[in-house]
């Protein structure tokens, strides 16, 4: 068995912001899924930056999801959080 824990993929802050952000489409306490990757993951809105991905270019709004227990990466890996970029996010009702 695991232990459940904390390992939250990298962004990066961006060295100037934009004049004008853009509003976020998200909220906090929303529930959203990973919806351009087949991981079956999904969780509730913790937290959320303006920044850049460190692995893709993808510059904009990601989500810190507290993943749901039936969270794919939670039941199998025993990760608790990640962050989902904007562009790949889907609102669950």
């Amino acid at each position: 068995m695991f232990s459940e824990k904390i390992s939250v993929p990298e962004v990066s802050l961006l060295p100037t912001l934009p004049a004008q952000l853009p509003l976020p489409k998200f909220q906090l306490d929303q529930t959203l899924k990973f919806g351009k990757v087949p991981s079956g993951d999904f969780g509730r809105v913790v937290g959320y930056v303006y920044a850049a991905s460190a692995t893709v270019q993808a510059t904009g709004y990601h989500y810190l999801l507290l993943l749901d227990p039936q969270s794919d990466s939670r039941k199998e890996l025993g990760i608790l959080c990640d962050w989902l970029f904007e562009d790949d996010a889907l609102l669950m009702m």
